[in-house]
């Protein structure tokens, strides 16, 4: 039956080659399950079989520790947001800003608490705030949350969900991870804009080790290697060093009888 790998769907266009290239290497077999993070721990808290579970952000992963349930996580890559919106609704003087303080554009987001890329997009909001607090609580008013919740809309197989929603007219706007931009960019229907520092918001992928079988991946994911096959599909490499974190407890990860 093999192991289960639980990822946050942001990953799920990038991460089965990695997981097949590393499937041909050592033998191993992983069933790969996606969906908004936050989800994915409560399933996981719930007592669905997972070995290793991928958030896009640390928040989900401290939690598992806290509850005892993961033996450690580290941050392995780096992602930010950006904006994409319907051609038709931009002018020609027209920046991520003005974009978002029209009242008259729809402006859609992921669900904040059931998936880090809806809590990013609050994180951003506030930011906005503290040098423009109108603007900020507008945002936080008018966001309208379509993906990434309970019970969220499903988006078609195949498809992105920035683009499916503005091209559906749900959304003129949909803030989401900057790593989708070289695709969207390609749509001629739609235009990207990207959130300039100190505005943007970093997010930290972590893994977290629960099963000590997952061990093996895990390294795998935490190494150069990973690092440089997940810049190449757009995602950012992290802005602190990667290092190791469980509980607090001191703790031997026994795999085939050995400590490590």
């Amino acid at each position: 039956m093999g192991l289960s790998l639980f990822a946050a769907g942001s990953l799920r266009a990038t991460l089965p080659a990695f997981i097949e290239q590393y499937h041909q290497k050592t033998g191993e077999e992983w069933t790969l399950t996606f969906g908004p993070a936050g989800l994915l721990r409560q399933r996981i808290e719930q007592g669905e079989i997972c070995h290793l579970f991928l958030s896009a952000d640390e928040n989900n992963t401290q939690q598992l520790i806290q509850k005892g349930i993961a033996l450690q996580y580290a941050p392995f890559i780096g992602n930010q947001l950006c904006i994409t919106a319907h051609r038709d609704c931009v002018s020609e003087h027209d920046t991520w800003l003005s974009l978002l303080a029209n009242p008259a554009l729809k402006l859609g987001t992921s669900t904040p608490k059931s998936d880090p890329s809806g809590d990013y997009c609050w994180q951003l909001f506030e930011k906005i705030e503290q040098t423009n607090p109108s603007l900020g609580k507008q945002l936080k008013q008018r966001a309208i949350p379509l993906v990434g919740g309970k019970h969220s809309l499903t988006i078609p197989v195949g498809k992105m969900a920035a683009h499916y929603l503005i091209t559906t007219q749900q959304a003129d706007l949909f803030i989401g991870y900057q790593h989708y931009q070289h695709i969207l960019s390609q749509f001629p229907e739609l235009m990207v804009f990207t959130i300039p520092n100190p505005f943007n918001v970093m997010a930290h992928y972590c893994a977290a080790l629960i099963d000590a079988q997952a061990y093996g991946l895990y390294q795998e994911i935490l190494s150069p290697y990973a690092k440089h096959y997940f810049v190449d599909v757009g995602f950012l490499p992290l802005t602190e060093p990667i290092s190791s974190m469980n509980s607090g407890k001191k703790e031997n990860i026994v795999i085939n009888n050995q400590c490590v």
